[in-house]
């Protein structure tokens, strides 16, 4: 079978349509590990501060009912920052990865079966997805990443509220 010039036209720009839509997802990959390690690095150190915090009883606070040491306040602040985090990730940075994601399937898809297959230029997104396993099952980790953080930042509070008690001091 003879390929015309006009087919081998139409992949060469498939294939820089295939690269760039790799190179985005290594972009939006890239983007997102990054915001991920220093977001949940800057919460860690929220976490350390608070349970440095916990030595001076001064900054025990005390209102009209209610008494908690100052290091819920600094571990409730990381808190905000990981959700901040998360919705910056999942909302936004996540979504344009999946979409480029689902492109890299489209163009697999759709150029399986044209005369140029021989030369086996597409399929890596296909063969990426059936070596992760199941669809769409990301979310879930992405959802684990963070809930891991937050319950323990959770915990760590309830842990203040309930079982710190301050120090005597003389």
């Amino acid at each position: 079978m003879s390929i015309t010039q006009n087919e081998v036209e139409k992949t060469k720009l498939v294939l820089e349509e295939w690269k760039t839509v790799i190179q985005t997802q290594m972009h939006f990959n890239d983007m997102i590990m990054r915001l991920r390690t220093a977001g949940i690095s800057i919460v860690l150190a929220f976490f350390g501060a608070a349970s440095i915090s916990l030595q001076y009883s001064q900054l025990y606070l005390k209102f009209k009912y209610f008494s908690f040491h100052a290091s819920v306040l600094i571990i409730a602040s990381g808190l905000m920052l990981l959700i901040s985090v998360f919705v910056l990730d999942y909302c936004y940075y996540y979504k344009m990865l999946l979409g480029a994601v689902e492109r890299g399937y489209q163009i697999d898809k759709m150029y399986k079966e044209k005369p140029l297959d021989e030369l086996k230029m597409f399929g890596m997104s296909q063969m990426i997805s059936e070596a992760i396993g199941k669809p769409h099952w990301s979310k879930y980790y992405v959802w684990a990443f963070y809930g891991l953080v937050l319950a323990f930042g959770i915990v760590f509070i309830l842990g203040i509220l309930f079982g710190y008690v301050p120090p005597v001091t003389g």
